[in-house]
């Protein structure tokens, strides 16, 4: 049913929340017992299958979900790339793919947003690694050497005229 309206249709897990219940629940007081009792083991286990299905299939999902609570905090999404690869299949390109361009395309800016060429909005993440390698190095500003936001530079470590201010917002 889906496939049908693929062209249509953008998909988004919110993989976060249950991801993090199921292996990091402890860290919130959430026991063994309480995430088994929730069926949350189980959902994780459909919710993997069902993502693998829907990549198969071709249909386009988004990375993205539930953020903010405190078994998922703000500052942590980007942990989804990493998920999209280990758990639904995706390579490390298609995940950053589903983050940027799908994305821009969720928010009806198809063609501008999540894609870098002329005349697009020119937002620009630099990090300290290869991200294609290890997906953790989205997760947390410490990685990240350059901002730029609607072509305008945010942050940018290599300047010393910003680095201090980077240190203080860092630290």
């Amino acid at each position: 049913m889906l496939e049908s309206v693929k062209d249509r249709v953008i998909i988004g897990p919110a993989f976060g929340l249950v991801h993090n219940s199921v292996f990091e629940g402890d860290v919130v007081g959430m026991t063994k017992e309480v995430v088994e009792a929730m069926g949350l083991p189980r959902k994780l286990e459909h919710t993997v299958a069902s993502y693998h299905e829907m990549r198969k299939r071709g249909m386009r999902v988004v990375v993205g979900g539930d953020y903010g609570f405190t078994i998922t905090p703000m500052g942590q999404n980007a942990r989804d790339i990493g998920h999209f690869v280990k758990f639904f299949g995706y390579s490390p390109a298609g995940a950053l793919k589903c983050a940027t361009e799908v994305g821009g395309d969720l928010m009806g800016l198809k063609g501008e947003l999540g894609i870098i060429k002329e005349g697009a909005l020119a937002d620009i993440l630099l990090v300290n690694g290869d991200p294609l390698a290890d997906q953790s190095i989205l997760v947390g500003p410490g990685n990240f050497d350059l901002i730029m936001k609607d072509g305008k530079m945010h942050k940018d470590w290599r300047r010393p005229d910003m680095r201090s201010e980077l240190i203080t917002q860092l630290y």
